[in-house]
């Protein structure tokens, strides 16, 4: 008997999870996305300056 454990397969969130760098990126990426928007919409809502 071998003392190798059988590799079972990993879900795609878990490889995530193991990922600090990963993780990291993707964090940053949300944030950013989601500060974004949030700005865009922000702007949208300002009315116009009278002339």
């Amino acid at each position: 008997m071998s003392d190798k454990k059988k590799e079972e397969p990993q879900h795609p969130g878990q490889k995530i999870f193991d990922n600090i760098w990963l993780l990291f990126l993707l964090s940053l990426l949300i944030s950013t996305l989601l500060y974004n928007v949030w700005g865009i919409i922000d702007l949208l809502n300002v009315p116009l300056a009278p002339y």
